[in-house]
């Protein structure tokens, strides 16, 4: 059997250094299961060649950068919660224990994820068209995503001023116009440390979940905020719920984004799902069903 050796991605930055602080116990952890490894702390691997196990501490945002200087991971991936945002971490390890976060990243149980690729760029959680990449350029230079509250009071400071847009959409080759808030594709079920805006989203079915809201009123945006925050907006009349393969975004003016939190713009936005992209180490699967069950 090949000895363990594992590549540890630490985002000092992350979780206003939590990661720092985790480290020693995680690396105390590793000796005493005779696993070798190497951390990088201030710039990535130029090669996985040779490592059985890729761990990421740091929060959802340092998975999106590591993945996209990759771009191909063939070990596995192990996730500790490190960060600040750390929804599609959440997905693996849940309200673990940082112990049982150490045990889960040296486990043999993985699950095969989907990731996404949106204008030629990686995502594994999801992107936001509309709204939130208007509310995460007006926040340029802050974390966008850290944590509920300040991700709530982002979004009702900036409800009143934001107008909607006309797009076409085509998903799965399938064309419509519409006057839109805002779009989420997404391959995890939250962002914004716990929104539920794609409670039905599964990171490995090799689809993705398209969530869009049409033209709403300023009372109407602040009354079914909580609803989405809960993930019971589906059956709203103004929402539009697909899941698909290829979705492909077009406007006649640039559109604001955001990918993972990080802002982008254009004018077309062509997004795909890769399936089975990745292995991510867990102990029970990613997703709860009684939870789904609960939402239907």
């Amino acid at each position: 059997m090949a000895k363990e050796n594992y590549a540890i991605i630490c985002n000092p930055k992350s979780g206003k250094g939590i990661s720092l602080k985790v480290l020693p116990q995680f690396e105390a952890y590793l000796k005493s299961r005779y696993i070798t490894y190497e951390v990088f702390t201030g710039e990535l691997p130029g090669t996985l060649s040779g490592f059985t196990c890729l761990v990421i501490m740091g929060g959802d945002g340092t998975l999106n950068y590591t993945i996209n200087h990759f771009k191909t991971i063939s070990i596995p991936i192990a996730l500790l919660r490190c960060g600040t945002g750390n929804d599609y971490t959440n997905l693996f390890v849940g309200s673990a224990s940082m112990q049982k976060q150490f045990e889960i990243a040296c486990g043999n149980h993985m699950e095969a994820v989907d990731a996404g690729l949106c204008n030629g760029k990686l995502f594994i959680n999801g992107v936001g068209i509309g709204f939130d990449g208007w509310v995460v350029k007006k926040n340029l230079g802050k974390r966008f995503f850290s944590g509920q509250l300040a991700y709530l009071s982002t979004i009702l400071s900036l409800l009143l001023f934001y107008k909607e847009s006309e797009v076409t959409l085509e998903i799965d080759g399938i064309t419509s116009m519409h006057n839109i808030f805002m779009l989420s594709i997404a391959n995890g079920r939250t962002y914004g440390g716990g929104f539920k805006v794609a409670p039905m989203a599964l990171p490995g079915d090799g689809l993705l979940d398209f969530v869009g809201i049409r033209k709403i009123s300023l009372w109407n945006r602040c009354r079914y905020l909580p609803v989405i925050e809960k993930g019971k907006h589906l059956h709203l009349p103004f929402v539009m719920y697909h899941q698909a393969k290829n979705i492909k975004v077009s406007c006649k003016h640039k559109l604001q984004a955001q990918l993972e939190g990080e802002w982008m713009e254009s004018e077309h936005f062509d997004i795909e799902i890769l399936p089975g992209a990745y292995r991510i180490k867990t102990e029970h699967g990613y997703v709860s069903l009684s939870e789904v069950e609960n939402y239907l």
